[in-house]
């Protein structure tokens, strides 16, 4: 099974007002990959979850 990330370099706020760049979508997962600040790691989110949590900005 092949596993292909869409690049993305979004911005969006969660509901502590905490803002994530998104950099990357999984369509067939239907996963998000995102940064938190301070975060070594990159956070992943089901497309459902994530549409739930946060909102889309403009940075």
């Amino acid at each position: 099974m092949h596993e292909y990330i869409q690049p993305l370099n979004r911005y969006y706020k969660d509901h502590h007002a905490v803002v994530v760049n998104v950099t990357g979508y999984d369509p067939v997962g239907q996963r998000v990959i995102y940064r938190r600040p301070g975060y070594e790691w990159e956070c992943v989110a089901p497309l459902i979850v994530f549409r739930s949590r946060f909102k889309r900005i403009d940075k």
